[in-house]
């Protein structure tokens, strides 16, 4: 369908599940890849600190879907329904005319799912979905990948990754296991990317992509232990990436500070339209525009129930980041998928003969501090908390003064009763290998 001229532009997201900051190749990985985004960043601006609300995948596309904080949507936790009385950027653009549509993974419950127009599972039918929308409507399109989500199997691609070109973080042991378990990951990666080439490869065809808005973005950080499910920035930093040729600079890198609850608001700013009564987050389409624009002086983030229970909170500026444990008693979160695979049993083999490096036993420490400082610059993976070093006094007071102020402005308290934790039930069978292969237990679907 050619384009009709109208003057709004279309709007498409592209969204990964389960996607690490840093693993594009524009993001400095040099073994993956990723050729199409690579190319929409070179084209549009690509944000070096963009972070989403919490490393869960249906409350964090709950927050960027509303522009709300996780715990301020009433779907705080792991496959709980979005609330029907809560409104979605859908909403607002179908008011404006919008035909909208998401396409592949939704997670965000029935209640809310007539704000959009279409929904359709599987991926591969984006081309058809697009091909049926309403002649002289602009639309929207959320692009939910399954990709790179657990579990991985071979064969994803015919051009494997190797293992010997993986990147293993350092939280992680540089074995064999881990490295194929990397790369299986890597190669649900370069899929989507070519999913991705297809699209934008379609938008030229029919003559639409100067008149659509693209951006790229992640859920949360990859399916791997001390990433997702975290408030580290393995967990919440996401790639983000914008492309609308005719007011984004191609090539332009911007390193403002960028929450994803500030996505949906943002969506309408570049409409000139105010954010909407309700959300939390704030109009930054300035930094899209202008990257000597200045964007926020802190991101706010969260952890709540994920197979654990968990109350964490996190605050970030540019260099330091603050985090508060509110069950530090209990091991660290490290969700089913994770837990099934081969780099925790790794992990777990290597705790037992002692062979873990100080960094990676992190993982298994119980209990662990109330509070941590990290200097994410001298220290980016967040090893070495300050949070007791009178050297820092100065700095965890200021963050712990910003976590308390955004705590009580947003009314974020603590559940109570703390609710049921499914690691409990399964992390002991997990461990023997007895539902290796099999899916994990939800609570709810």
């Amino acid at each position: 369908m050619a384009s009709s001229g109208h003057e709004l532009p279309n709007i498409v997201w592209l969204v990964a599940d389960d996607l690490g900051d840093g693993d594009l190749g524009c993001y400095g990985n040099p073994s993956i890849r990723t050729v199409n985004l690579d190319r929409m960043a070179a084209e549009g601006v690509r944000f070096t600190s963009a972070f989403v609300t919490t490393s869960s995948c249906s409350p964090s596309r709950a927050s960027f879907f509303s522009g709300m904080y996780p715990h301020a949507t009433g779907a705080e936790d792991l496959h709980v329904y979005l609330p029907e009385n809560i409104k979605i950027l859908p909403f607002y653009l179908a008011e404006l005319g919008y035909h909208t549509i998401n396409v592949g993974k939704y997670h965000l419950g029935p209640l809310v799912a007539n704000q959009f127009h279409h929904r359709e599972s599987r991926v591969e039918n984006w081309r058809a979905v697009l091909e049926g929308r309403p002649a002289g409507s602009p639309f929207f399109l959320s692009l939910c990948f399954y990709d790179p989500h657990r579990d991985y199997q071979p064969g994803t691609i015919p051009d494997p990754t190797s293992s010997e070109d993986v990147i293993v973080p350092p939280y992680l042991p540089d074995t064999p296991e881990v490295r194929a378990d990397l790369a299986a990951y890597y190669d649900e990666c370069v899929r989507m990317d070519r999913v991705i080439g297809d699209l934008l490869g379609y938008l030229e065809q029919q003559g639409i992509a100067d008149q659509t808005i693209v951006v790229f973005f992640s859920d949360n950080g990859m399916p791997f232990p001390r990433a997702k499910t975290s408030c580290y920035d393995s967990g919440i930093r996401t790639p983000f990436i914008v492309r609308y040729p005719p007011k984004i600079s191609a090539g332009t890198v911007n390193d403002s500070l960028f929450s994803m609850v500030d996505l949906a608001p943002s969506m309408l700013g570049l409409l000139g339209i105010a954010p909407k009564e309700g959300m939390q987050g704030l109009d930054a389409s300035r930094l899209f525009l202008d990257p000597s624009a200045v964007g926020r002086e802190y991101i706010h983030a969260e952890s709540n129930w994920h197979d654990l229970d968990e109350h964490i909170r996190a605050v970030r500026d540019r260099r330091y980041k603050y985090i508060r444990n509110c069950f530090p008693r209990q091991r660290a979160n490290v969700p089913l998928d994770a837990l099934r695979s081969p780099s925790y049993a790794t992990l777990l083999e290597l705790r037992d003969a002692n062979r873990l490096t100080a960094e990676q036993m992190r993982l298994f420490m119980v209990p662990r501090p109330g509070e941590e400082l990290y200097d994410t610059v001298t220290d980016p993976f967040e090893f070495t908390n300050l949070a007791a070093d009178p050297s820092y006094t100065g700095e965890i007071q200021r963050l712990r003064a910003e976590c308390d102020r955004w705590i009580n402005s947003t009314d974020d308290v603590p559940p109570v009763p703390r609710r049921v934790d499914l690691m409990d039930i399964y992390t002991r069978e997990i461990i023997r290998g007895d539902i290796l292969g099999k899916p994990p237990p939800f609570r709810e679907q």
